[in-house]
């Protein structure tokens, strides 16, 4: 892992901080290998952070570095962090943390998400030549659509990455879209995970169908 040094570190801060905190929208997730948790900022110092997990049966690795994702309405922005110390309580679980990476502004989204609650059905495409039987079609419900792939939500534990074929209805259109399930995935408890699709070969003519019904769909919403 490169070091940094503690002013590119502090610059960076000082760059970001305030577009950051001045957000009303702005969430956190926290990289743990290839599981996402969501985390509430309690507290940021400088470097030092105090991130809030409202759940109490995880355990991070207080040896290894750890990626936090810092989502605005508008950008992402990413650093890495060192865990310094647990902090146990009832109902969560409270974690010293230290910016080691400076923060990076990750380009802007491609395509706009609409917030979205459809039924989904993803079917596993088996590995060229593989002999393990593909697992049967998996339920989701929708949360955001947008022309370039889905964020879901499931009960049945999934191991990303794979190649699915993504079946779902959205305001009067009906798709069946190659696509993958990307490897990091959030753990809300132990009944309920989500995962988020990246849409793969999808076709000009129907990216803008589902970019027009997308938008469409989000002026009808705002009207009612």
């Amino acid at each position: 892992m490169k070091n940094y040094t503690e002013n590119e570190i502090e610059k960076s801060i000082y760059t970001y901080q305030s577009v950051i905190l001045l957000d009303p929208n702005m969430r956190i997730k926290l990289i743990d290998e290839n599981t996402t948790y969501g985390v509430k900022l309690a507290n940021w110092q400088e470097s030092n952070l105090l991130l809030e997990l409202r759940q109490t049966n995880i355990n991070l690795n207080l040896s290894k570095k750890h990626t936090i994702n810092m989502l605005t309405s508008h950008s992402t922005f990413v650093a890495n962090v060192s865990i310094v110390k647990k902090i146990p309580q009832d109902k969560s679980t409270f974690y010293m943390a230290q910016i080691i990476s400076p923060i990076h502004q990750k380009r802007q989204r491609n395509h706009f998400r609409q917030e979205a609650t459809v039924p989904v059905t993803l079917i596993v495409i088996a590995e060229k030549n593989s002999k393990v039987k593909p697992p049967p079609p998996i339920k989701g419900i929708t949360i955001d659509i947008s022309a370039g792939g889905l964020k879901f939500t499931s009960i049945t534990k999934i191991v990303p990455p794979l190649n699915v074929y993504i079946n779902f209805s959205f305001h009067n259109l009906r798709l069946t879209l190659k696509g993958r399930i990307l490897e990091h995935f959030e753990e809300v408890d132990t009944h309920q995970f989500i995962y988020r699709v990246a849409f793969k070969d999808i076709d000009t003519e129907t990216q803008q169908k589902l970019e027009k019904n997308i938008l469409e769909y989000g002026s009808s919403r705002r009207y009612k």
